[in-house]
């Protein structure tokens, strides 16, 4: 098995060739020209930014539908969700690992596949350019005295750099010791994770993603003034605007405008959709459920002037029930699943959890963004020509993304800043 992780690592070195030339002349990791950041991102396997992309927006629109949340902020990060489950994937067997690969978008792809080209995304991502900053953390935190098999535990760290730690999980402190690694790798955006492990767990697999970056051009605080902002049900609250005009990627359709702010040096921008007065968030949803993969065409330039929310959103939600209405149930299916890659059997594992948290700071220099996910497994357009106005005073949709690969790393619907 050593040969075949030291030959995997050999076929990855010959795409990561790039990156690890520039993190060499680099250490901090972070300091990649556009150009060559470019010829890296052609590299990365599109199936797998198109998998993570149109899965986050499946459960995205799986959490907007939800009853309870249809007055709600919705703030979710694909990449972190996705590979979260990928490595559970790695664990799973039989029809499970098929049930898994369809909702999560890897049919068509091999195992091997799917851990490098995540590697690859991993990799690139985590080096986002000048005034930008990516950090993505891995982790498995075992039952201590529970076996697992040592390929699916070297397969996590080979391709995902996950720490694994055997951990006394009927101990106390056992919580916070693993709400320690989340404060940690969330730059404390997201303190605790972990509230008390159930007797039946025996395995937690976590993922977290933390996001920094400075607008390329900073709004001016001078200019920020309080304004209104149309709520859903046609109230309106006073909230803190931020304005700046400029040249932007800008489109405007029948039923809703678009503009992409970039930070650092463009390489990752947010972009902001807003449905037209006349239409609604509900109607702009249909559109975007119906084709994820038309939002990362390039929009063309326009001068004009966005008004923009100060936001600070914390979001948190349980998984387990939307990823099975979705049709992943045999994962979650105690009798049935198959995850026998993981560890022994008997007993045998099952997801019995799936959470996800996430953290989101909007302001005048730019954006703080966090997210965690755990896995529990138990036992039993037009040209414009005239300057163009954006403010976004009204429900929106936005999305935080890697324009070079087009990966969305966050996504969310605002309904109220």
């Amino acid at each position: 098995m050593n040969d075949y992780f030291r030959k995997s690592k050999l076929l990855a070195a010959g795409i990561l060739l790039v990156l690890i030339v520039t993190a060499c002349a680099n250490p901090s990791g972070n300091s990649i020209s556009l150009e060559k950041r470019q010829v890296a991102a052609a590299r990365v396997d599109v199936r797998i930014v198109k998998a993570s992309n149109e899965f986050g927006m499946q459960l995205h629109r799986q959490l907007v539908q939800t009853e309870q949340n249809k007055k709600k902020n919705i703030f979710i990060s694909p990449t972190s969700i996705s590979l979260a489950l990928a490595m559970t994937y790695n664990g799973s067997k039989g029809e499970t690992q098929v049930t898994m690969a369809k909702i999560l978008g890897w049919q068509g792809m091999s195992l091997d596949e799917m851990n490098r080209g995540n590697e690859t995304l991993i990799s690139l991502l985590q080096q986002p350019g000048s005034d930008v900053q990516v950090r993505i953390a891995n982790s498995l935190w075992s039952r201590k005295g529970k076996p697992f098999h040592s390929d699916f535990s070297k397969t996590n760290q080979a391709f995902y750099d996950a720490k694994v730690t055997e951990l006394d999980f009927n101990s106390p402190k056992a919580p916070d010791t693993i709400n320690d690694w989340v404060n940690k790798n969330t730059n404390g955006k997201i303190p605790r994770m972990i509230e008390s492990i159930d007797p039946k767990e025996v395995l937690i697999l976590m993922n977290a993603v933390y996001f920094n970056g400075g607008w390329k051009k900073e709004f001016q605080p001078s200019a920020t003034k309080e304004e209104s902002f149309k709520l859903q049900d046609g109230s309106t609250k006073q909230v803190q605007m931020m304005t700046q005009s400029g040249s932007y990627e800008y489109l405007q359709e029948k039923g809703f405008q678009a503009i992409r702010l970039p930070y650092g040096e463009g390489q990752m921008d947010m972009l902001v959709i807003l449905p037209d007065e006349t239409s609604s968030l509900d109607a702009l949803h249909d559109k975007l459920w119906a084709d994820p993969n038309r939002w990362h065409e390039s929009f063309q330039s326009s001068r004009g002037e966005i008004k923009l929310p100060r936001l600070k959103i914390e979001y948190s939600e349980k998984l387990k029930e939307p990823l099975k209405s979705m049709g992943m149930t045999l994962p979650f299916d105690e009798v049935r699943a198959d995850f026998s890659g993981m560890a022994p059997v008997p007993p045998n594992l099952f997801i019995s959890a799936v959470t996800h948290k996430t953290f989101i700071e909007v302001n005048e220099k730019g954006t703080e963004a966090a997210a965690i996910t755990s896995v529990h497994m138990s036992g039993a357009s037009a040209p414009i020509d005239e300057p163009f106005q954006v403010t976004i005073n009204r429900p929106f949709f936005f999305a935080i993304e890697d324009r070079q690969t087009d990966a969305w790393l966050f996504v969310g619907s605002v309904v109220e800043p």
